[in-house]
C-alpha cells in the first residue's frame, strides 16, 4: 500500500496535469490560429496577443460593464466571436491588404502589427486603466472521483477548446472556404491560376485567427488576469508553440501546445509560476539549436 504523503503527491501530480491539459488546450487553439496566419500569408502578426486581451476585455464588458447576464457565456460568445470576426477582417482589409502590393510586403506586415500591438496596450490602458481584471469562471464547482478532485472550470475549458479546434479542422477540410485556404497555403500560385481569389481568402485567414485567440482569450481570462499589457505575454508563448511546432504546421503546433502546457503546469508546480516563461525560452534556444525547423517543420 502506498503511504498517506505517496498519495498525496499523487493527487497533486493529477491536479497538475489536469491544469497542464486545460491550458494546453487553450494554447493548441491559439497556435492554430497563429500557424493558418503563418501558413497562408508568410508574415507574422504581432499584435495577436492584443487580440487576446481584446477577447477578454470584450467578455468583461458584457459581463461587468454592461451588467450583461443574459444567457450567460454562451450569450457572450454568440456576440464577441462574430466582433473578432470583424476586427479581424476589417484590419486585414484596410490595413494589411494595401502593403501586399508593395515589395518585401511580409516585413512591412510585421512592422505594421508591432505598431498596432503597441496602439492597442495604450489604448486598452487608457480605456480599462492598469487595475487586473478576471471573469467569472464558466462553471464553478468541483468534480469528486474518489478522492480525486477536478475543477469543473479546468473541464470545460479543455472540452471547449477542443472543440474550437475540432470544428475549425472540419471546416478546413469540409468547406469551400477551407479548402481554398489549404490550397492557398499549399500552392498559392497554383491556387490563383484555378481561379480562387487570394485576396478574399486573406482576409478571412486573418479573421479565423482573430477569432481563434479571442475564443482563447475568454476561457484564459477565467483563470488568469487581464491587463494592457499581456498581450506581450502570449505573443511569446504563442510564437514559441508556433516555432516549437515547426513553422506552418498545425499537427505540430498541437502537439507542442501541450507539451508546453504541461511544461509551464509542472515547472510552476516545482518552482513557481514566474518561472513558466524561463522553461518556455529555454525550451525555445534548444529547439532552434538541436532542430531548428520545429517539431514537425520542413526544412527549407
Amino acid at each position: 500500500m502506498f503511504s498517506e504523503d505517496t498519495i498525496l503527491l499523487l493527487y497533486e501530480i493529477t491536479d497538475v496535469i489536469i491544469a497542464g491539459l486545460s491550458t494546453g488546450s487553450v494554447y493548441a487553439l491559439m497556435a492554430v490560429g497563429m500557424t493558418l496566419v503563418y501558413g497562408v500569408t508568410k508574415a507574422f502578426n504581432f499584435a495577436y496577443g492584443d487580440f487576446f486581451n481584446m477577447g477578454g476585455y470584450f467578455a468583461w464588458i458584457l459581463i461587468f460593464g454592461l451588467g450583461f447576464q443574459f444567457g450567460g457565456y454562451l450569450m457572450v460568445l454568440i456576440i464577441v466571436m462574430p466582433l473578432m470576426f470583424a476586427v479581424g477582417y476589417g484590419l486585414e482589409k484596410l490595413m494589411v491588404a494595401p502593403l501586399r502590393k508593395r515589395p518585401d510586403w511580409e516585413n512591412k506586415v510585421m512592422m505594421l502589427t508591432l505598431g498596432l500591438a503597441l496602439f492597442l496596450s495604450s489604448l486598452y490602458m487608457v480605456v480599462f486603466g492598469v487595475k487586473m481584471k478576471s471573469l467569472p469562471p464558466i462553471w464553478e464547482g468541483t468534480l469528486e472521483v474518489g478522492q480525486l478532485v477536478f475543477s469543473y472550470q479546468d473541464i470545460l475549458i479543455f472540452v471547449m477548446s477542443l472543440g474550437g479546434i475540432l470544428l475549425f479542422g472540419w471546416m478546413l477540410n469540409n468547406t469551400r472556404t477551407g479548402m481554398a485556404v489549404k490550397a492557398v497555403a499549399q500552392n498559392p500560385i497554383g491556387a490563383k491560376i484555378v481561379g480562387i481569389p487570394q485576396e478574399r481568402i486573406f482576409a478571412a485567414t486573418f479573421a479565423i485567427s482573430t477569432v481563434m485567440v479571442g475564443f482563447g482569450g475568454i476561457l484564459l481570462s477565467q483563470k488568469w488576469f487581464i491587463n494592457p499589457n499581456a498581450g506581450g505575454t502570449i505573443m511569446i508563448k504563442a510564437w514559441v508553440v508556433t516555432a516549437f511546432g515547426g513553422m506552418g504546421s498545425i499537427r505540430g503546433g498541437l502537439y507542442a501546445a501541450f507539451i508546453i502546457g504541461m511544461l509551464e503546469a509542472f515547472v510552476g508546480w516545482l518552482f513557481g509560476m514566474s518561472y513558466g516563461i524561463i522553461a518556455l525560452f529555454i525550451l525555445l534556444l534548444a529547439t532552434l539549436a538541436l532542430r531548428p525547423q520545429g517539431l514537425m517543420g520542413k526544412g527549407e
